[in-house]
This record gives C-alpha cells, sequence and structure tokens, in this order.
C-alpha cells in the first residue's frame, strides 16, 4: 500500500489521542481499486473502474465511540483528526502498548488477480453469460448480466500493539434471466463469487449458471400458484442460508444482543432451537465471500460456533461490544470500507450438516413445499418474526417432488422454526450476498443443509 505515513507518525498520532484522553485508539487505512460490467438487452451498458483511499480514526473512552475519516492520507492530517476527534468524547485513562511486527495476510487460492485480466476477456464472460441465457427458450425476453472485481489493501494500528496489513480480492458475477409469455413476467437469479482468482469464472461455469437462470425463468413462469396454509416445508440446500442469516444470524450478533433488541438477548446456555441445529460463523473458510484473514479491526478471522446442538454458547462480537461484556472479540468487526466505523458483522454463516440424505427428507413427506430459490424478505431481530419470499419451488406429494409453483411466501418465528427443524440433511449448499446494516454493506456468504421443517405458513393462493 503507496502512500502510508511512516509507522513512527502513526504511533505518534495513536499515542497523542491516549495522552489526551482515549482509552482505545486505532487507524484503518485503505486502498481500493473497482471494476464493473453491466450487460443488458445483449448490450454492454455499462463499464466502469474507479479507486479510493483514505483512513479512519476510531477512539473509545467509556461507552462513547468516536470517529472521523479523511481521504488526505498524511500525518498532519491524523494529527487534525486525532484533536477533532478527542473534542467530541468524555475523557478517560488509557495506556499504550507500541506496535512492533506488522502482522501480514496472504491472498492464498488466487491464480489470476481479475485486476491483471484484460477488459476484453471480461467482456467476452458476460456476453457469453447473456447468449447462454437466452439459447435456453425463445420466451427469455430480456438478460441482465453483471461483474464486478475489487482489490483492496488494507493497514490496521491500534493502541494496544496491533499492527496488520492485509491484502483482499473479491469477484462476484451474477445473471438475471426474465421469461415472459403474453401478461406474465417472470424471472430467476443466480449468483457466483467470493474471494477467488479469475480462473474460478470458466465458461462452463458461466454457461451452467446461466442456462440455470433461464430454465428457471421458464418454469416459474409456467408454474401454478403456490397453495397457502400450514404445511410441511423442505429447504433445499441450493436455497442457500437465507434462513439462516435472516431468522437467526442477525439476532446473534453481539451489539443487538447487548442492547437487548435480540430475541436471543440474555440466554446463554439456554435452549434456542432442535439439538440438531448447530450454527456456524466460520471466516477461515477458502475462497468463500464472506471469508477474510483478519477483520476490519485488525483480529485473526475465527470460526465460531453460537448454537451448538440446539444450545446458544455465544454471540458474535467485535472489540467494542466484547470490551463491553469482559469478553474476547470472535473477529466479527466490519465496515463497508474508510468512511465507516466497524460494527458487528457476519462473515460465512451456516446450519452445519446432519445425519439424514437428502432424498430420505423429501420422500418423508406426503405433502408440502420444496423450496429451491429464496428470495428478499423481512426480521424483526427483536421478536424473530420473518416474511421470507420465495423465488423457485415444487410441490412435494407423496414422497416426491412434483409441480413447480410460484408466488410462495413464508411466514413464520426463526426462534420456533428452528426449534420445529426436524430433519437435517448432510449436504451444504452456499450462497453469496452483500448484507446491509446500519447503512453499512459487507460480503457474505450463507449456507445451510437440506432441512425439514414440519410445519409452517405458507402464504399462496388459496
Amino acid at each position: 500500500m503507496t502512500g502510508l505515513p511512516s509507522e513512527s507518525s502513526i504511533q505518534e498520532a495513536l499515542d497523542r489521542v491516549i495522552s489526551g484522553g482515549g482509552e482505545f485508539a486505532e487507524l484503518f487505512f485503505e486502498n481500493r481499486l473497482v471494476h464493473s460490467i453491466g450487460c443488458e438487452d445483449g448490450k454492454i451498458e455499462r463499464i466502469s473502474s474507479g479507486s479510493d483511499a483514505g483512513f479512519g480514526l476510531r477512539i473509545i473512552a467509556g461507552d462513547r465511540t468516536a470517529y472521523s475519516y479523511s481521504n488526505r492520507i498524511t500525518a498532519d492530517e491524523m494529527f487534525r483528526l486525532g484533536d477533532a476527534v478527542l473534542s467530541d468524547i468524555e475523557k478517560g485513562k488509557g495506556s499504550i502498548t507500541p506496535f512492533s511486527e506488522i502482522k501480514r495476510g496472504s491472498v492464498s487460492g488466487i491464480g489470476r488477480g481479475a485486476e491483471d485480466v484484460d477488459l476484453e476477456e471480461k467482456v467476452d464472460l458476460v456476453r457469453e453469460a447473456d447468449r447462454s441465457a437466452r439459447a435456453v427458450s425463445d420466451e427469455i425476453s430480456q438478460v441482465r448480466v453483471n461483474f464486478g472485481d475489487l482489490t483492496q489493501s488494507v493497514r490496521i494500528f491500534n493502541s494496544e500493539g496491533d499492527a496488520v496489513a492485509d491484502d483482499r480480492r473479491q469477484i462476484v458475477f451474477n445473471i438475471r434471466a426474465i421469461a415472459t409469455s403474453n401478461s406474465e413476467i417472470q424471472s430467476a437469479y443466480r449468483s457466483v463469487g467470493g474471494r477467488k482468482g479469475f480462473e474460478f469464472l470458466s465458461e462452463d461455469l458461466i454457461r451452467e449458471i446461466s442456462g440455470a437462470a433461464g430454465e428457471s425463468a421458464i418454469k416459474i413462469l409456467h408454474a401454478d400458484h403456490a397453495p397457502a396454509g400450514n404445511m410441511t416445508v423442505v429447504l433445499a440446500s441450493m436455497a442457500g442460508g437465507t434462513m439462516v442469516h435472516e431468522a437467526i444470524g442477525h439476532g446473534l450478533e453481539g451489539d443487538a444482543a447487548e442492547k437487548g433488541l435480540s430475541i436471543y438477548s440474555g440466554k446463554v446456555g439456554e435452549k434456542v432451537a432442535s439439538e440438531l441445529i448447530t450454527v456456524v460463523d466460520d471466516a477461515t473458510m477458502a475462497g468463500q465471500r464472506g471469508s477474510y484473514v483478519y477483520d476490519d479491526e485488525g483480529v485473526s478471522a475465527q470460526r465460531t460456533v453460537p448454537v451448538e446442538n440446539g444450545i446458544l454458547k455465544n454471540y458474535l462480537l467485535d472489540r467494542r461490544i466484547a470490551r463491553k461484556m469482559g469478553l474476547a472479540s470472535t473477529g466479527n468487526g466490519r465496515r463497508q470500507n474508510y468512511r465507516f466505523r466497524p460494527i458487528v458483522r457476519m462473515s460465512n454463516t451456516l446450519i452445519a450438516p446432519g445425519e439424514h440424505d437428502p432424498g430420505e427428507i423429501i420422500s418423508s413427506v406426503d405433502r408440502g413445499l420444496y423450496v429451491v430459490r429464496m428470495g428478499g424478505g423481512q426480521v424483526d431481530t427483536s421478536s424473530g418474526d420473518f416474511v421470507f419470499k420465495v423465488n423457485e419451488a415444487y410441490l412435494i406429494e407423496n414422497g416426491k417432488v412434483t409441480s413447480p409453483v410460484r408466488g410462495a411466501t413464508l411466514i413464520g418465528n426463526g426462534p420456533a422454526v428452528l426449534k420445529d427443524i426436524d430433519m437435517v440433511g448432510n449436504d451444504l449448499g452456499f450462497d453469496i450476498g452483500t448484507c446491509g446494516k446500519d447503512g453499512q454493506h459487507v460480503p457474505v456468504s450463507d449456507a445451510q443443509p437440506t432441512i425439514r421443517i414440519p410445519g409452517i405458513t405458507v402464504g399462496g393462493e388459496v
């Protein structure tokens, strides 16, 4: 990372903040380069690239956190921000540990960095995705393809003697196929990516996901409306982890729990799910979109098990919440960029696989709904109540998956559903996304095995 102030000036800036009344101080430097390509109706509509660099200074004193940032990375600017931020806190008494060794993260598993790939090669993949989706059927009327890559370098220094240098890479490729027939319009979506090299986006993979999006759009277009009522629902591993991310994941984030805004507040040691359910948040998984070597507070990535065999063991924590609880950070302090202070966020969140064969789970259902793709939804973390849209689903009749249906929603309560789950598959399927919270967005992955919910309200057609 170029343009960084000298280590001596960084140490001096931290010293000045602590001697001025801060109890904890942190400097976060960032340099990022982003490329994106957008294609619609077979035409390249957008090619963009941009870079940004800056730093943020955070001070914690008592229960108060103050944060400021600048895109001018100079020693004088560090000192200026330090004086400004100190004026916004009640003075405390802290100590400082000088940093010595800088711990360095590595970009492992990257063959070809996307930043080194010619624009023409990226555009060719985008066009191939458009062609592959349209080739599925004449009823595919519109295709939208987006490609993006991110190169990010961060440097983190704090008053506790931590010093971290981390270089990160991300790629994401998504496609939406839209099918029309008369006045009917339906769409299907697929997305892949993560901490991967450009070699991950092979032509075979692009054709596979593009064809799958087109085929799903056609199936949904000609599907009957989903039935409504209370019924058995099987969530396929292909559905990814929307359920675990939304129905329980946000409630396990320590900031909500500490404030009493989570249904799981104060319930460590209690049963909060079926004994078949173990929830894992693991930022160390190779290549996943939510993975990192160090979080945005310089804490090493970790594998945390908030729920084990149905029992709530702990919460996901950043440094600030961990300090308030008298615990250690779980490495879940994340921020969108240097303009934002870090907050507690998930990384790669999943329900651990169980012992049932997915086919066995389906065959156990006389009549129900087989959910293959989830959509967006709403969750109240204080109560656990949720409403999720279902993008692709099929009826289960006499133990077999039969007709596609559309327009379904799942309505329920996260803790109640997790306690009701009575079969967990031995498979595991991932999905990627960008999670929003408190005005910030960070890359995440979610995953789950095939699971059976014996009774849940399905919104559809009565």
